[in-house]
């Protein structure tokens, strides 16, 4: 007689309140993971929100939310350290999913109740930027890798970051790749021509953007460079999906330089596929990132995109991309823009044999648990 398994709930703690690449790259894992043995609870840091609560509770988890860091570090970990207590006799594994390590008590809680931590690094420098977080970082991975049973990383460079240069090349990390439902994004030309008469740009050069309005997206960049291409091309639209607390400058900035026209901000979105199609090319010219998975998406939409060298050469997973420097003058971004257009390629078969694909991640990352588990 065949013995029924028994379901068991992992905790998710480190994803922001807002849709960003992370925490996409979570809810793919979860819609795709097998529940019939793993659930996904997750505990965001940011505050007593998560954009995607509804799916959370319908995909068969949980939302248990804290004070965020930024409101009240104390309210939050001492929240943190009671809720942590009472779920460790229904919990045994905690994933945590990180940028970076200058807030080490989370791990110290886990540690604490004797929690199995799987550790994954995201990024390839701290969103904060000071010279303390930096330090405070390097002293307290030390204490990260010590009681993780667990290290992943996004990318190269953001394991060396994570975890330490001389940590990460001793195979001590193990990248797991931002992987994406690949027949979600398989290009559609119908979809893409019926959203572009939705957004009124059928007969425009649409370049697109999706990310968070922070420090890290170089929005600011991102702005000057469509302002040279519209005074060359009247025709020329720049999508621009995400929020952030970066948004209303931004929006002046487009004021000022009478873009009003050329630039739509859509806000956070569900349809990126679609709006993916709908454009004509991509750009990401980010100050730093881990692996991100945007990028990702693109390619698989089949859409040419300009990322900024910063990024990690491991993004380049299709011949659609294109490196820029941030320190070439902004003509060269501009001519990289006009002559990178191209139609739209079916990258359904590439993106998955180069290991992007979600349910093969799922599969290994259901290996990770049992494993654990035993």
């Amino acid at each position: 007689m065949e013995v029924a398994i028994e379901m068991k709930r992992v905790l998710v703690y480190g994803l922001g309140t807002s849709v960003g690449g992370m925490e996409e790259y979570i809810m793919n894992l979860f819609r795709t993971i097998d529940r019939s043995k793993y659930v996904f609870d997750i505990i965001p840091h940011g505050g007593k929100f998560f954009y995607a609560e509804q799916e959370v509770n319908q995909l068969g988890g949980k939302v248990y939310k804290i004070t965020g860091q930024k409101q009240s570090l104390y309210g939050s970990m001492k929240e943190l350290n009671k809720l942590l207590k009472n779920l460790r006799s229904s919990h045994e594994i905690i994933y945590f999913n990180s940028c970076g390590f200058y807030n080490i008590l989370p791990f110290v809680l886990a540690k604490k109740y004797h929690y199995t931590i799987i550790t994954h690094g995201h990024n390839s420098r701290d969103a904060e930027r000071s010279v303390l977080v930096e330090v405070l970082h390097c002293i307290n991975r030390i204490y990260v890798r010590w009681i993780s049973k667990y290290r992943f990383a996004c990318s190269k460079a953001a394991g060396e970051w994570i975890f330490g240069k001389h940590y990460f090349h001793q195979k001590k990390v193990k990248i797991i790749n931002n992987a994406i439902d690949c027949e979600k994004f398989r290009f559609r030309e119908r979809i893409r021509q019926a959203v572009r008469k939705q957004l009124n740009v059928e007969n425009d050069l649409v370049i697109g953007h999706v990310g968070r309005f922070v420090y890290q997206k170089n929005h600011d960049f991102l702005i000057d460079l469509f302002h040279a291409i519209h005074q060359r091309n009247e025709k020329s639209k720049l999508l621009l999906i995400g929020e952030g607390e970066l948004r209303s400058k931004i929006e002046e900035k487009v004021k000022d330089l009478g873009l009003d026209d050329g630039v739509l901000f859509l806000g956070n979105r569900k349809d990126i596929p679609e709006l993916m199609w709908a454009m004509d090319l991509f750009v990401l010219p980010s100050r730093f990132e881990g692996l991100p998975v945007v990028a990702v998406e693109a390619q698989a939409a089949g859409l040419p995109l300009i990322l900024s060298d910063t990024i990690s050469e491991e993004t380049r997973i299709t011949k659609l991309v294109t490196f820029c420097s941030l320190k070439n003058p902004l003509s060269y971004w501009e001519e990289a823009v006009l002559s990178g257009i191209s139609k739209h390629r079916d990258m359904e078969k590439e993106i998955k044999s180069s290991g992007f694909d979600i349910k093969d991640q799922a599969n290994k990352f259901v290996v990770v648990l049992d494993r654990l588990i035993q």
